[in-house]
């Protein structure tokens, strides 16, 4: 028979593992959350989850990847350093941390925690190449090109890399690509990644206010100039959008989203040609296939000219093959052109 100090700690005792249980999933319904990139509402998930159980070492991680895809890299740090203390080992939180370190142009961190990472966590090998790479250690960037290739990665940005340690050398326009803003650039939770999640959760009008406040502090940063475009643009005002895609593409004429923004906008004011030749630009510059490639598919249809819009949606088909839309789309095509 149990006393009653044996009863309360029994009943502690199963209220913990109750509340262990509840956490799990939390943990998972975060993980769903995250991969639909819905990060704040994944934070939430996980928060509740470590309160629960505050061991739950997947629960951390979660937040912290969470945290760190918002843009708020101190909270995301603080999650991961949570995960390391219960798994020194864990993969995923050292790859997080090296993340974070790197974000910073902290390259000797961010070096220390992604060699950590690196045996059991892929992602941590194209942050191990841009370290080298800013670092202008060539031939220990080479090592994780070649890992990465190998792996049968297709980033576009790759054979450039591969290139620049090849020849021991990183051109300006590669750096722009990879090295990560500087530290003070942007503010805690006012980044134009911050701007662009929000503006995705359909929060506009908060997105619209980072775009603004970056703008005004910098008035030709082409991210926040681009981001304000879409934002816009995705509200059914081309006409407020266009400006902005312009002035993007002032300061960065390759700036691929910008183009695409900008010859959606001519194509609603009815300026089909002034989009497709900007496509046409994106299709022919840019590997595909990509949001142009889209673009000038439809634009061609929209045209006739099927036959140029075959070889395009057969690319697209390519990379989508269960996309049922873009099968109809083609087989129309054929059937025209054939006539």
């Amino acid at each position: 028979m149990l006393t009653t100090v044996g009863v309360l700690l029994a009943a502690a005792s199963f209220m913990a593992v109750s509340d262990r249980d509840k956490a799990v999933p939390l943990a998972e319904e975060g993980w769903k959350l995250w991969q639909a990139q819905q990060y704040e509402q994944a934070a939430a998930k996980f928060e509740e989850a470590v309160k629960l159980d505050p061991k739950n070492s997947n629960a951390w991680n979660g937040l912290g990847w969470s945290r760190f895809n918002s843009g708020l890299r101190h909270e995301a740090i603080k999650a991961f350093e949570r995960v390391i203390k219960l798994e020194p080992k864990h993969p995923a939180a050292l790859n997080g941390l090296g993340q974070a370190a790197l974000m910073q142009r902290d390259y000797k961190n961010a070096e220390k925690y992604l060699l950590k990472a690196a045996p059991n966590a892929p992602a941590a090998w194209y942050g191990l190449a841009r370290v080298y790479l800013l670092t202008g250690e060539f031939d220990k960037a080479k090592k994780w090109i070649d890992k990465i290739a190998n792996s049968g990665d297709n980033d576009p940005t790759l054979a450039e890399m591969k290139e620049a340690a090849e020849q021991k050398q990183l051109p300006d326009s590669l750096r722009e690509q990879i090295e990560p803003p500087a530290v003070e650039q942007y503010a805690e939770g006012q980044s134009p990644g911050r701007a662009w999640q929000l503006m995705n959760q359909g929060r506009r009008d908060e997105a619209i206010e980072i775009y603004n406040g970056i703008l005004a502090k910098r008035p030709t940063d082409a991210v926040a100039l681009n981001g304000l475009g879409w934002c816009y643009l995705f509200a059914g005002d081309d006409e407020k959008a266009k400006p902005y895609f312009e002035r993007a593409l002032a300061a960065d004429p390759k700036a691929s989203g910008s183009m695409n923004g900008l010859a959606r906008c001519l194509n609603a004011q009815g300026d089909a040609a002034g989009a497709i030749k900007i496509w046409e630009q994106m299709v022919k510059e840019i590997p595909g296939p990509h949001a142009g490639t889209a673009g000038l598919a439809d634009a061609y249809l929209d045209q006739g000219a099927f036959k140029k819009a075959i070889p395009l949606l057969e690319e697209l088909l390519k990379a989508s093959p269960d996309d049922e839309q873009l099968g109809n789309k083609l087989a129309r095509a054929k059937e025209q052109a054939a006539k």
